[in-house]
């Protein structure tokens, strides 16, 4: 049996299918077969790993599995610790074991590289790269071990709640996607490595991108050098070539990847030449060829001969940023604008509910009020990887009735860097502009800046009556046809918010609050943007800021009672309690349970993400409760801290005012700027308070869809109430009669479409796809070079702030949160901001100057950088940061 190997299959046998070795190891196989050079390696089959676990292993997993709660990160940590434990503790099967150690002794000495290839990586439509377990420069003693370690790896606890949330099974799957084969492959010695995709993930054209750099591809990936980059045309012309200063590199060295400096005649020379370029280029297309799709492909360079180097191909894959090709459109889809507004993962369901009145009333119907007529019929949304991105064109005509003062860097960051220069240079059409905003007073009065704050407020006045009444009707006991003319009348009422915010939020807060920084700039030279940051925080009536004085109000009285933060503290997990067993709790204080209930009833419509899939505090108290758990840790009280902001405020005033009024002009200077400033505080306020009386209105939708998707549950229309949320609009109201014309006739049955959906939803929601996608290729900035220790993203919140990191990837790990670190997060919500008084800092991956983080840290005077791409992977809990809010700054401490 072991002059035949079953279990250990050698890289160039045919007919290796994905089943048998997994995705990774796939792609080396068809490549070697195909005659491309690839380095030395045999596999280690899934069959091994399934004969192992199915042998020995099976019910002691299934156990640990059933005992798992996969909302709760410490039981699956736990769980998925058990498993890796009996993995490695049990011994192999003989025959395995036989072969195993007969491939090993065949292999020539040297350094071997040990790679999981999960049946479920690599794959189109599944993420699973990064998420398990590679070992390299193992001599060949260790590779027995480090299989089973890689083993070991496919329970790890990031790939287990992976495969939970995106329902593919972890023993066995009629998507025939569990299990994982081993890799084992020599090392190769790089003298230079880098990576070539066969379409520029820039602009998607069919130009070939090769970076490059010296010794191994380790320095790339890690960020330590900027890699040279060769733009070329498939008939091998370079058509762009940028040399940068590679000061270090990685290098093979007695069996470790080593970090060395780079000889000062090496540091400015080119990386590639002419004749290696070209053999790069034709070893692309045939594997672009070879494959039928463009490819991202990894290579080294090892020089054994200096005449004739070997390149060998470490790994080709599709271009993970490509989508189906019928998804072309020509339209460059930008992500940065719905960050400002829409950054959270989204349902479909959700998708439709807002997306047509934002397109319907905030762009098409404005665009035609204002006389904006090429904007006036265009698609502004795309719904791409869960993740919203709107239409960077229509933006960039909006934009263009700006005048170019207003054009600022937070702006402009909405575009690629090739296209800022070019916008911001754009003519100014101001006749238009007047032109627009005469025609708004005509056809749109309510829109005119002096009164659309106002015209709000009335509209939230009318519509709080109607939550009144609504919040006293029974759904239940409401017919389909009653329930869906409920749920026409609440959305009805609903349009004038869409209505006032497109001239609120779109307009008059950016220009206002722009106007008055560049006038601060210009006048007072604040280039550190500090005079800014002091005259708009302390804003009276801001929602957000009194939502959060009642959380501080809240912890305060539990931390001057001990018994009862004893007792809160004894709860393992809140979230598990009953409405019941928590009333029984915060009624053990008499006075806490009166603020508790009166803060619910204020602020129960509110959550942690605008996403209509998730609950609302009303829905789920014991959340609440957590946030005054974690801020009773501290003493800080907020009440006293807004006074203070308030007084800081008044105290900047009178201080820019009486500036402003000694300059030539000043006089005239200091009543315009008054004005202009009241309006921009205005406005900013009204930013924050829209939020929270939109949040009245879609708590109010997402009761009767919810209410809809139980009906089709009794019907054995859908699984559980909330796959109703997986569904879009014309395919949920055809059981309810709302806009009957949307009759469905599609063959594809309802509940697989659901589970499609629902993979794509959980693969994504905690991913950030790239910024932009045009004609089905997604892509980030042009990547820009800094000091080795210097990240950049965008000045959000003046300040300079040295401390401690702590990365928050959910609203969940908030807890683990210490007073004075710097929160790094993807996004901020209302709903995070409770705990803005304990941090010292923020760091997010989106948003921009007017994001809803960027003004709530203005408004405690927490220095904040925003759009930092990447910063929840580039930092790391516990690092020792300098966070520099004036220049858009953090440098990351030795």
């Amino acid at each position: 049996m072991a002059d035949i190997p079953y279990y250990v299959l050698d890289l160039k046998e045919k007919d290796l299918s994905i089943e048998k070795i997994g995705g990774k190891a796939l792609n080396l196989a068809r490549m070697s077969e195909a005659g491309f050079n690839i380095p030395p390696a045999f596999i280690v089959s899934v069959d091994a790993y399934d004969l192992f676990i199915k042998k020995e292993l099976e019910g002691k997993i299934l156990k640990i599995l059933d005992s798992i709660d996969f909302k709760d990160e410490d039981s699956i940590s736990s769980g998925c610790s058990s498993i890796r434990s009996i993995i490695k503790s049990e011994e192999l099967p003989k025959n395995i074991l036989l072969e195993i150690n007969n491939s090993i002794k065949n292999l020539p000495d040297g350094y071997y590289a040990v790679r999981s290839s999960a049946v479920a990586e690599d794959l189109a439509d599944a993420s699973f790269a990064g998420q398990l377990d590679s070992f390299l420069n193992i001599k060949k003693e260790d590779i027995l071990e480090n299989i089973i370690e890689c083993w070991a790896s496919y329970w790890n606890d990031r790939a287990v709640k992976y495969r939970h949330d995106s329902s593919i099974g972890h023993l066995d799957t009629e998507m025939t996607a569990a299990g994982i084969g081993v890799l084992v492959q020599k090392m190769v010695n790089a003298h230079i490595s880098g990576v070539t995709f066969t379409a520029n993930p820039v602009n998607g054209s069919e130009d070939i991108v090769i970076e490059s750099t010296w010794g191994l591809g380790e320095a790339i990936a890690s960020g330590i050098v900027t890699p040279d980059i060769f733009v070329l045309g498939r008939n091998g012309k370079i058509l762009e070539k940028n040399i940068k200063t590679k000061k270090k590199g990685y290098f093979l060295r007695n069996g470790a990847n080593t970090l060395m400096d780079i000889s000062e005649e090496k540091r400015e020379t080119p990386s590639l030449h002419g004749e290696t370029l070209e053999k790069l280029l034709k070893s692309a297309i045939e594997l672009e060829e070879f494959f039928g799709l463009p490819q991202d492909i990894e290579w080294a360079l090892e020089c054994k001969n200096s005449q004739n180097p070997d390149i060998y191909i470490l790994q080709s894959r599709p271009v993970t940023t490509l989508t189906d090709t019928s998804q072309k459109d020509d339209i460059l889809w930008s992500r940065a604008y719905g960050d400002e507004y829409w950054a959270d993962a989204t349902t479909p369901l959700f998708y439709d509910v807002m997306g047509k009145m934002l397109t319907d009333y905030v762009n098409h119907e404005g665009a035609r009020i204002m006389g904006y007529k090429e904007i006036t019929d265009t698609k502004l949304l795309k719904l791409h990887k869960s993740r919203v991105y709107f239409n960077s064109w229509v933006l960039e005509k909006a934009f263009s009735y700006y005048p170019k003062f207003a054009r600022s860097k937070e702006l402009l960051n909405y575009f690629p860097l090739e296209d800022q220069e070019r916008i911001s240079r754009y003519p100014s059409i101001l006749h238009k502009t007047l032109i627009s905003q005469i025609l708004v007073a005509i056809r749109d009065p309510d829109g005119m800046m002096h009164k659309t704050d106002k015209a709000y407020r009335k509209w939230a006045k009318g519509f709080m009556q109607k939550c009144k009444k609504f919040d006293k009707t029974d759904l239940t006991l409401l017919s389909d046809s009653q329930l869906a003319a409920l749920y026409e009348d609440i959305e009805t009422s609903g349009i004038k918010h869409y209505q006032l915010i497109r001239y609120g939020m779109v307009s008059h807060s950016i220009a206002t609050n722009l106007m008055v920084k560049n006038w601060l700039l210009k006048w007072l030279d604040d280039k550190n943007g500090s005079l800014y940051a002091g005259l708009i925080s302390g804003l009276d009536d801001n929602k957000t800021v009194e939502m959060n004085i009642r959380f501080s109000d809240l912890a305060q009285i539990l931390r001057k009672d001990p018994d009862l933060l004893t007792k809160i503290n004894s709860t393992p997990d809140l979230s598990t309690l009953h409405e019941k067993k928590l009333d029984k709790i915060i009624s053990f204080n008499p006075q806490f349970k009166k603020e508790f209930n009166s803060f619910i009833k204020k602020y129960g419509h509110r959550s942690n993400t605008r996403e209509i899939l998730y609950p609302r505090w009303r829905e789920d108290k014991a959340y609440v409760l957590e946030v005054i758990k974690l801020l009773s840790s501290s003493d800080l009280d907020l009440r006293k801290k807004e006074k203070e902001s308030r007084h800081h405020r008044k105290k900047t005033e009178k201080k820019v005012f009486k500036t402003i009024k000694k300059q030539k002009g000043g006089f005239f200077k200091e009543k315009i700027f008054k004005v202009v400033l009241n309006l921009a505080q205005t406005y900013l306020t009204f930013r924050e308070n829209q939020r929270f009386y939109l949040d009245h209105l879609l708590f109010r939708q997402r009761l009767m869809l919810r209410e809809m998707g139980r009906r089709l549950v009794e019907r054995n229309i859908i699984d559980e109430f909330d796959d109703v949320f997986f569904l879009f609009e014309k395919e949920l109201f055809s059981f309810f009669n709302i806009n009957s014309r949307h009759q469905l006739k599609e063959s594809t049955p309802l509940r697989d479409k659901i589970l499609k959906r629902k993979k794509e939803f959980y693969r994504y929601k905690s991913s950030l796809p790239p910024k932009f996608l045009k004609n089905g290729i997604e892509f980030d900035d042009t990547v820009m070079e800094y000091g080795q220790n210097a990240i950049y993203g965008a000045a959000a919140s003046p300040g300079i702030f040295q401390g401690r990191a702590r990365v928050v990837e959910s609203i969940e790990e908030l807890s683990r949160l210490k007073e004075n670190e710097i929160l790094i997060t993807s996004n901020t919500d209302p709903a995070w901001t409770a705990v803005f008084s304990k941090i010292g800092g923020l760091i997010t991956e989106t948003g921009g100057i007017l994001s809803h983080g960027a003004v709530i840290s203005r408004e405690y005077r927490i220095p904040a950088v925003t759009a930092v791409k990447g910063a929840t992977k580039i930092f790391k809990t516990g690092e020792n940061l300098v966070i520099d809010g004036n220049e858009g700054v953090v440098y990351k401490k030795e």
